[in-house]
C-alpha cells in the first residue's frame, strides 16, 4: 500500500511540474513584444492524414486584429474573424465560434489549434 501511495505521489508531482512548465511557456509568449500578424497567411488544418487548406488575411491595429479566414470545406470555420494579439499569442473568433489560441513564431509562422482541437500551421505569404 505504501508503494502505491508513493507511486501516485511521484506521478502527481511529475504532472504538476509539467503543467508549471507549460504555464511558464505561455506566460513568456504573452510577455514577448507584440507580434505583427498583418498580412496573408496560408497553410493547412487537420490531423491523421486529413487536412484542409487554410488562407487567412489579417489586418492589425495595435493589439486588435480583424480579417477573414477560409478553411477549405469548412464553411462553419470560415468567414470574418476578430481577435487580439498579446505578445506571441493570437486569439481569434468567428462571429459565433471561438477559433482558439495560436502562437506566432519568428513573425512568419502561426501554429495552434482551431475550434475542436484541429491543429493549424500557417506561414506568412511573402
Amino acid at each position: 500500500m505504501k508503494i502505491l501511495a508513493i507511486g501516485l505521489l511521484v506521478l502527481l508531482a511529475a504532472g504538476a511540474a509539467g503543467c508549471a512548465a507549460a504555464r511558464q511557456a505561455e506566460q513568456a509568449a504573452a510577455n514577448a513584444p507584440t507580434a505583427n500578424v498583418a498580412g496573408t497567411w496560408t497553410g493547412s488544418a487537420g490531423t491523421g492524414g486529413v487536412s484542409a487548406p487554410v488562407t487567412m488575411t489579417l489586418s492589425q491595429n495595435g493589439t486588435n486584429v480583424s480579417g477573414n479566414i477560409d478553411i477549405g470545406g469548412r464553411s462553419d470555420l470560415s468567414g470574418t474573424i476578430k481577435g487580439t494579439v498579446q505578445g506571441e499569442l493570437l486569439n481569434l473568433s468567428l462571429e459565433t465560434v471561438k477559433l482558439g489560441q495560436m502562437m506566432v513564431k519568428q513573425q512568419n509562422t502561426i501554429t495552434g489549434e482551431v475550434s475542436g482541437g484541429m491543429p493549424v500551421n500557417l506561414r506568412r505569404v511573402q
